[in-house]
């Protein structure tokens, strides 16, 4: 087990939909600190306990097991279209003001179902090939470096703040082909984004803010999307733009959501990513010499740690229709939690879970980036990334972690720290 692994449990007193009273079971609620910073140890109890789970504190069915979140992110019956959830007891005059959260949202590709799905999908990928991938790798080197230089200037500094907000803003922002001073401004709104989308806890002042993030967004793209039109280069939102398939392209709107959708990808989760990863790292002394003496290693390596502690902890699907899972009983409508960060450490899949092991034979059997219909279309983006920066950093710097207690980011998606103090110091 993982340091911290200690996370409270909460005693239910729920009855789940059918009548049912979970006997002995501890209900979990992913706004608990605890949970925050340690939801294995909860996982596993599930997992053996009731690994399809009806928790009241979350208003839904957490699902637990690696062969379950797997069968469920197959499972056509299980529907992304979960921008309900964001609006779950919200009074109805707050909705009607809420309509940029609403229309926007609901439009990001991973967040639809069926043929309008697969028709934004497939555009999607016509624009986010490999030929962008390409273009990021032509660049990412000199990103990075430029980063790395930032870190050997100050020394000991806040990763967050001089890594996360600025690393993948970086990229995003030359994928974009945006001016340079537009970074600061795509972290915050992917910051706002995220803080409302993803909360543990949602309120009224987070869904306000997050609509305020959304219409500024669209006030950017909109500058570009129709220069981009009628002047097209090899960016991406020049690639959004003209992507066919037919006579089918992206509407405004489409476009729009799409852009705001990998700004949050491209920059929020990349930036816990690389947080989380480095403590990882840092802890595990071997992990870094054989990270300097084969630096090819480091595809392996990040991706062994997307597995655990990962960064994605869960997604959500609404059941379109009466369904049984492990022989509980799911109704229609019914919102399931599928934890990601349970499966990645199911003994039953993996050997000694919480080791980090680079030879890993099923390695790449990880639900780090969600299995299935919705599969991240920017995985490469991320894994490119993440690759750079640790063969570079570990080439160049010494590696000091300068805390011991870490303030979790409050989101039932991802596993963060609000905080990292680090001392980078040249080899």
């Amino acid at each position: 087990m993982s340091s911290g692994q200690n996370a409270a449990l909460t005693k239910s007193e729920g009855i789940g939909p059918d009548g049912i009273e979970p006997d002995g079971i501890e209900d979990v609620s992913f706004a608990d600190p605890a949970f925050l910073a340690d939801p294995w140890t909860p996982l596993i109890r599930l997992q053996e306990e009731a690994p399809v789970y009806y928790s009241k504190n979350q208003g839904g069915w957490i699902i637990s097991r690696y062969e379950d979140v797997r069968a469920a992110f197959a499972d056509r019956r299980l529907s992304a279209a979960r921008v309900d959830q964001l609006f779950r007891g919200m009074p109805t005059e707050l909705q009607e003001r809420l309509a940029a959260v609403r229309l926007y949202t609901g439009l990001i590709v991973n967040r639809l179902d069926g043929r309008d799905h697969m028709r934004i999908r497939v555009l999607m990928l016509k624009a986010f090939d490999r030929g962008a991938i390409r273009k990021v790798e032509s660049f990412i080197a000199e990103v990075v470096d430029e980063v790395l230089d930032d870190c050997a200037r100050l020394g000991t500094f806040d990763f967050m703040k001089t890594v996360s907000a600025a690393l993948p803003t970086r990229v995003m922002q030359r994928l974009f082909g945006l001016p340079d001073e537009y970074q600061p401004l795509l972290f915050k709104l992917a910051s706002d984004f995220t803080a409302a989308s993803s909360a543990a806890t949602v309120t009224p002042e987070l869904l306000l803010q997050l609509d305020q993030s959304i219409r500024t967004m669209n006030e950017v793209f909109n500058t570009f999307i129709p220069e981009r039109e009628k002047n097209p280069g090899d960016d991406l939102i020049s690639l959004m733009v003209h992507a066919r398939d037919g006579l089918s392209k992206l509407s405004n709107d489409e476009m729009l959501a799409q852009l705001h959708g990998m700004v949050v990808a491209g920059a929020e989760t990349t930036a816990h990513t690389l947080a989380t990863q480095l403590v990882k790292i840092v802890e595990n002394p071997a992990l870094a010499q054989r990270l300097r003496d084969d630096p090819a290693c480091a595809f392996n390596l990040t991706t062994e740690l997307l597995r655990y502690p990962g960064t994605v902890k869960c997604m959500t699907r609404f059941a379109g229709e009466d369904l049984e899972i492990r022989g509980t009983k799911i109704a229609k409508g019914d919102l399931l939690w599928i934890m990601h960060a349970g499966a990645n450490i199911d003994a039953r899949v993996f050997d000694d879970p919480f080791e980090t092991d680079i030879d890993r034979a099923n390695l790449r059997d990880s639900m780090a980036f969600g299995p299935g219909l919705h599969f991240c279309v920017g995985h490469m983006l991320a894994r490119t990334e993440l690759t750079e920066f640790f063969t570079r950093a570990f080439q160049r710097f010494d590696v000091e972690i300068l805390q011991q207690e870490f303030e979790m980011v409050p989101s039932y998606i991802f596993y963060g720290y609000r905080e990292l103090r680090v001392r980078f110091t040249p080899r």
